[in-house]
């Protein structure tokens, strides 16, 4: 019995300094291990100091960006159109459905130059899908709508729409689906500035450090430069 009691102790220690030293082991290839730099720095998007979530956020919202423009891009598939002039169509349908709008309102809602617009709508007039007509009270615009066959379009594809929105937001409840849109409106804005700041440091002689990084004083260099309100 005293043999088996000094085997057994024998066996604790060495199973105890085994994982001390994997432990040790650990801690020391954590430690010399480089620190990369952070890829924000505002408090509210650091947790404990560290942007891993801010990155888990950046990576998950590239995924859903790819995923979506794929489904959407399927879709339009089945209309024998672009993903591009689906979405186009989508959008002076929606937008139309309240007021008169034109081709620079088309192009502010999707982010998108007003020629490469014009370019687009003149295809989809081509194809019987777009009529142009002369604004009523301003002559030298032009509004855009749905002919007979753009509607009909969408009638026929609403079926499967459907089915697939109902399944890729699904997963949402009545509560955060509210809460997400103005999220996502918001970051739309915040991208829209981050995007011009960007093209404008790129043509700025002036060092990256030596630029203010509050918010304020970016807007108002954005302000200044003409870019997005």
């Amino acid at each position: 019995m005293a043999t088996i009691r000094a085997n057994g102790t024998k066996n604790s220690r060495r199973a105890y300094h085994e994982a001390s030293a994997r432990t040790s082991g650990l801690l020391s290839r954590e430690l010399n291990r480089p620190r990369l730099p952070l890829t924000v720095s505002r408090p509210e998007l650091l947790v404990d100091g560290s942007d891993q979530l801010y990155r888990q956020l950046v990576h998950g919202l590239l995924s859903l960006a790819a995923l979506h423009e794929t489904i959407r891009d399927g879709i339009a598939a089945h209309l024998k159109l672009g993903g591009i002039q689906h979405t186009i169509l989508q959008s002076i349908r929606h937008l139309g459905a309240t007021r008169s709008i034109g081709i620079r309102d088309v192009a502010d809602h999707l982010g998108l130059s007003g020629s490469f617009i014009t370019v687009e709508t003149a295809k989809l007039e081509s194809m019987g899908l777009l009529e142009k007509k002369q604004s009523k009270t301003d002559r030298r615009k032009v509004s855009l709508g749905l002919t007979k066959k753009g509607v009909a379009l969408f009638e026929k594809i609403a079926p499967l729409q459907q089915m697939i929105g109902d399944l890729q937001f699904g997963g949402l409840t009545a509560k955060q689906f509210r809460e997400l849109v103005p999220v996502i409106l918001q970051l739309v804005q915040t991208s829209r500035e981050a995007l011009f700041l960007l093209h404008h440091l790129r043509h700025s002689d002036a060092p990256h450090r030596k630029l203010a990084s509050s918010v304020e004083t970016i807007r108002r260099l954005l302000k200044t430069h003409g870019g997005p309100a």
